[in-house]
């Protein structure tokens, strides 16, 4: 049986208002690419999107892709749980809004010159949740988007998610075809510079490297 692949890409939009929201500004191109080389070589994928472009969306075109819209972050946490449980690779390429509001108003807020305070709550940390009930067998990779410190982020990052894998990178990255993109893997302190290059490339670079970071009898 061809192994399990769950992408979870794009931003997520925590709503103020029914027009206003706090996110980040992901294209969600990256997922894309990856759930395309994914499916080019053989997996099967479930791909968990935030809002984005239909144009950015992977190519559907047989029953090995399955895209699952969500908007807020605790819709893809909800959504991500049952799916986690059955795939064998889990790539967490979303760029997810760490903070909500803790109220989200039913009536678009009148603009006024007065200042707006408003009150955030932290949101799920997807990866660290679901990474926590990480099955052995199961293979999980991450992103980290830095700007200063970035090796020693992305360490903090991979080790306290359990994830197996994780790749820098920097908010050029944001909305671009192509970005600078590096990988460490948590088995060694081997840091892997893949510099300047498309994200297609990058991709291909990050299910190589998780075919080698697989048990060679699975």
């Amino acid at each position: 049986m061809n192994k399990q692949v769950l992408i979870l890409s794009g931003p997520t939009h925590e709503y103020i208002d029914p027009v206003r929201f706090v996110g980040n500004a992901s294209s969600g191109k990256m997922g894309r690419a990856l759930a395309e080389e994914a499916v080019r070589r053989g997996y099967r994928v479930e791909f968990i999107t935030g809002p984005v472009a239909t144009e950015t969306l992977p190519a559907n075109t047989d029953s090995t892709l399955r895209i699952h819209p969500v908007i807020s972050a605790e819709e893809m946490l909800k959504t991500a749980r049952p799916l986690f449980k059955t795939a064998d690779i889990i790539l967490f390429a979303a760029a997810v809004a760490d903070y909500a509001p803790v109220e989200k108003q039913t009536e678009k807020l009148a603009k006024s010159n007065a200042e707006l305070t408003l009150r955030l709550r932290p949101t799920p940390d997807i990866a660290q949740t679901l990474c926590a009930g990480k099955r052995a067998d199961q293979i999980t990779l991450g992103f980290a988007l830095q700007t200063a410190d970035g090796k020693a982020n992305a360490r903090r990052k991979l080790e306290s998610k359990h994830l197996d894998g994780i790749v820098l990178n920097s908010p050029s990255s944001l909305g671009a075809e192509s970005g600078t993109f590096s990988f460490l893997a948590a088995r060694a302190d081997a840091f892997l510079d893949w510099g300047y290059i498309g994200k297609t490339d990058c991709a291909n670079k990050i299910l190589d490297a998780i075919s080698a970071l697989e048990p060679s009898d699975r």
